[in-house]
């Protein structure tokens, strides 16, 4: 099955070639045995025509085709196991594809990609509402994530270049909150990090002229997209520091987060308002903690 969908979403292909195939898909389809497959027989034939674009035409490029692909076209009501679904194996899918670890790549247009890429499947997974099924792949995805090993971008020692969590996390934090906090806030906090602005420069006598050549690769890569990924990573701070009100355990965890891992002044301004604004919310008494918070980040 994915093998005949990279074929028939080939953008070169010629409308004839489509048809063709799709006939004989169609007519493989009605069988119930996968023709001509030693050691699949009795295999069900997945059903490919939502791969084929009616009438598409053939110079529009593969994310256009994709699009006749997008999860919602599948039939949701299809079980493969107790509990799991196109939809089910969908959001699973994409939950592995935004934690996976990879590298910023070079140049401003591939860089902007990455960012509108994800979210762009962020913002279509805010389409589902969770349910108990969902809420379980989501558990098990975050503890995975933060368990696994160096493909993981939440995993515990990533790549200095690698692309940072900000937004993802920011996405489980809320879709967990209110079903596991623990979790929700341990893969936040996780995510905070941004080692490309971390300083690699080497220890020893820098007096030495040997040691200049030494400190040279250590320079920062050119991330055009630098700006917004810190404004990204300043509202996942900022989303934290509202859902942990009148926490204090929580809140001081949190501003320790922040402290070690926010570079930029005017984020950290920003968060001290953010802290302040939160802390004197309705007609309560203000939160002292919060305060607090707000005056150590103003300081910083």
């Amino acid at each position: 099955g994915a093998l005949w969908m990279c074929i028939v979403l080939n953008p070169h292909c010629k409308l004839e070639q489509k048809a063709s195939w799709l006939k004989q898909l169609k007519k493989w389809n009605s069988v119930d045995v996968c023709p001509w497959e030693d050691g699949n027989h009795g295999n069900e034939l997945p059903n490919l025509t939502n791969a084929l674009p009616q009438g598409a035409n053939a110079n529009q490029d593969n994310m256009g085709q994709c699009k006749s692909l997008e999860y919602h076209h599948l039939p949701a009501h299809k079980l493969f196991e107790e509990g799991e679904s196109y939809l089910t194996l969908a959001v699973e899918v994409a939950l592995i594809g935004l934690g996976q670890q990879r590298i910023m790549p070079d140049g401003l247009y591939a860089q902007e990609k990455v960012c509108r890429n994800e979210e762009q499947l962020i913002s279509k997974l805010q389409e589902i509402e969770l349910d108990d099924t969902l809420v379980k792949i989501f558990r098990k995805q975050a503890v995975f994530l933060l368990e696994a090993g160096p493909y993981s971008g939440l995993g515990e020692v990533i790549h200095r270049e690698s692309v940072p969590m900000h937004t993802f996390a920011k996405y489980l934090f809320t879709s967990l909150l209110h079903h596991d906090a623990e979790l929700a806030y341990k893969t936040a906090l996780r995510a905070m990090r941004l080692l490309v602005l971390e300083s690699t420069a080497p220890s020893g006598d820098m007096s030495r002229p040997h040691h200049i050549a030494s400190v040279v690769p250590n320079r920062y890569p050119r991330w055009f997209t630098l700006s917004h990924i810190e404004s990204q990573q300043c509202e996942l701070a900022s989303t934290m520091l509202t859902a942990a009100k009148g926490d204090v355990r929580r809140l001081e965890t949190v501003l320790e987060s922040i402290q070690k891992n926010i570079h930029s002044s005017s984020h950290i301004f920003k968060l001290a308002q953010d802290a302040f604004k939160i802390a004197t919310l309705m007609d309560s008494l203000p939160d002292i903690t919060l305060l607090k918070v707000s005056l150590e980040l103003g300081l910083q």
